[in-house]
């Protein structure tokens, strides 16, 4: 049993309706920030009585409130949890949820109008109709935890009615708990902790009873004995839940089984990050071991990275996806880390994003199970999606290239694109950010021309049926032609990157684009775009090369500016041997070139033209019309 999907309307951020799919085990939220992800896991803790947030009223703002001014808050909203995967003993157990197709629903409504104790009503119904009994009882066989993003896991492990600790203790001593009461016995902690107070309260020990007697005496001196009460010293109550609720968990530094029992420490003394795993694992002991009468187990955690560096965060999510297939465990994860995005499985990511049309904002789910992705694709995908490969899932926008140069040089070239596009602008409305940066893109690098794997997220292309992630991806490629051809766009030669074959798939989408250069690689484009741009490319390769031998490359490449450059042939020749240099990496090498041109770029009054294919998609990726570069 487990929750298929999400419907909200008019709860926060949500006006309309909207629904996000779920998978059995992990799943896993991401997107960029106020994409909705708190709001969801908020509507699944109020429909599932989550212990801490059924008790917290519903306040105004939990109604939805146009972005627009003197505009009114939602009328009420309506959240509905449909649960599939049930057993036969399952299905009878959620009768009164139950469909005919199997599955069961959850709903639960409110209205914006309060009562006379402030309060808003709520209609909480299970199955199809909302005029059916709801049975309160069948909430004892959910068991919802939820984790805060910045969690007070002291406070929590702490001993006292609250103590995550001592809800465990209870748990897993249930069944011998209710074999002492039948049988009118004590459980065996009870009678130990008799036992102890026994001996407290004995004339054996005198420290004890001095104490005591001592407090005795001043009661009896402050009221008499007419109104005086006695007094006794034990170590506590001799209840199970009293005993349980006294007990303190406590760490050793060192996870060996030889080091000294006696050298613990308490939780005040452990790191933030190690106290979030200590909290964790109770929660996760808590939820593994849960009574036989409980049908379905969740965990909702917001940011688990809070606090964990990076190898933590790794490790705890690949336990999260253990115990959720091992235990029957739904865990749904709210996440701004790419380094748990890159860590879980591509099926458990669920991408969420916000698109404002006028004054309204629209949401959109799409798990990345649903794109339509190839079995190579995604096999390549699990393995290629590392920490800066994954910021695509958090961006506003993407820009896909095949190497370092191009990653390194894409966020200058992009300044002084977006800045020419804002200067033409008359209207303020067509104008867009300043950097890629300001406009949420990410530059990813794939390492190669692997556009066949990554486009599929964007663009299904095998069906126009498929869900894909609603966020504008640029794609920047080559021609590639034959390595030792010298091509010009008077006298251009076919081209061998079979990226060139998915434009006319790919560039009829929403969301999708490939740019392609116009006549041979990225760095011979560069340096056949303008004479300015030859200029400072043979400039940054003189001050590169490390040999000074007179008649060496630095003489020839320093001679090689005077050169007139200006017919197709000659620029071809320059351009030509400009990449041949670049691509020596024995003594430059493409990433310390793209480097050290991106330095120079940094000069806003240093003459360079980007070529046309790449403004094109920087203006794409960025939000404005593919042709209006």
């Amino acid at each position: 049993m487990f929750i298929e999907k999400l419907s909200i309307e008019g709860y926060k951020s949500f006006g309309e309706r909207f629904s996000v799919p779920f998978q059995s085990g992990l799943n896993v939220l991401v997107g960029e920030n106020a994409a909705g992800k708190s709001a969801i896991i908020d509507a699944l803790r109020l429909l599932l009585l989550d212990d801490d947030f059924d008790r917290k009223p519903i306040s105004d703002t939990d109604f939805y409130l146009p972005f627009a001014p003197n505009k009114a808050r939602a009328a009420g909203f309506t959240m509905k949890c449909t649960f599939a995967g049930l057993s036969q003993n399952q299905q009878v157990a959620f009768l009164p949820w139950t469909h005919l197709n199997g599955k069961a629903t959850l709903t639960l409504q409110v209205e914006n109008k309060q009562n006379s104790k402030g309060r808003y009503k709520r209609l909480l119904w299970g199955g199809a109709s909302r005029a059916s009994m709801f049975e309160r009882e069948l909430f004892d066989a959910i068991d919802c935890i939820y984790l805060p993003p910045l969690r007070d896991a002291e406070a929590k492990l702490r001993e006292g009615r609250s103590s995550r600790l001592a809800r465990l203790l209870k748990i897993l001593n249930r069944q011998s708990l209710q074999q002492a009461r039948t049988e009118g016995t004590e459980h065996r902690l009870e009678s130990k902790v008799k036992g102890l107070n026994k001996q407290l309260s004995s004339d054996k020990d005198e420290d004890i009873q001095a104490a005591n007697d001592l407090i005795r005496e001043r009661l009896k001196d402050a009221i008499g004995h007419v109104f005086g009460q006695d007094t006794q010293i034990k170590f506590t109550e001799a209840n199970f839940s009293r005993i349980v609720e006294s007990l303190r968990l406590f760490f050793f530094p060192e996870a060996n089984s030889t080091v000294d029992r006696d050298a613990f420490r308490s939780l005040e003394e452990n790191s933030l990050g190690y106290n979030n795993l200590l909290y964790i694992a109770t929660v996760l002991a808590e939820l593994t071991d849960a009574a036989e009468d409980v049908s379905f187990k969740a965990l909702l955690i917001e940011e688990p990275e809070a606090h964990l560096h990076p190898q933590f965060q790794t490790r705890l999510l690949k336990y999260l996806e253990k115990a959720a297939g091992n235990h029957n465990v739904q865990v749904i994860v709210t996440t701004h880390s790419p380094v748990l995005a890159s860590a879980a499985s591509i099926d458990s990511l669920i991408h969420l994003s916000r698109h404002k049309d006028g004054d309204c904002h629209h949401y959109k789910a799409v798990p990345l199970a649903a794109c339509g992705l190839p079995e190579d694709s995604k096999a390549f995908l699990s393995r290629w999606l590392d920490v800066t490969k994954s910021t695509l899932l958090f961006a506003r926008g993407v820009i896909l290239v095949e190497g370092i140069s191009e990653a390194m040089l894409l966020p200058e070239f992009a300044q002084r694109v977006l800045k020419d596009h804002n200067d033409k602008q008359e209207d303020n409305k067509r104008k867009l950010p300043d950097s890629l940066e300001d406009a949420g893109v990410s530059v990813v690098n794939m390492n190669g021309i692997y556009f066949k794997h990554f486009v599929p997220l964007f663009r299904n292309l095998t069906s126009v049926c498929r869900s894909t992630i609603p966020v504008r991806c640029a794609g920047v490629t080559d021609k590639d032609p034959p390595k030792d051809s010298k091509p010009t766009p008077s006298a251009p030669i076919a081209g061998e990157n079979p990226a060139l074959e998915l434009i006319p798939i790919v560039n009829r989408s929403q969301w999708a684009r490939l740019f392609p250069g116009t006549v041979k690689t990225f760095e011979y484009d560069l340096a056949f775009e303008s004479d300015d741009n030859r200029q400072l490319m043979i400039d940054v390769l003189v001050k590169l090369w490390p040999s000074a031998r007179k008649g060496g490359v630095r003489d020839v490449l320093t001679k090689m500016k005077d050169r007139v450059a200006d017919t197709d042939p000659n620029k071809a020749e320059i351009a030509s041997e400009i990449l041949e240099r670049i691509d020596d990496s024995k003594n430059v090498g493409k990433g310390l070139f793209a480097q050290s041109l991106a330095d120079r770029l940094q000069d806003a009054t240093q003459a360079f033209s980007v070529p046309v294919h790449i403004k094109k998609a920087v203006v794409w990726a960025c939000g404005g019309p593919p042709n209006d570069a």
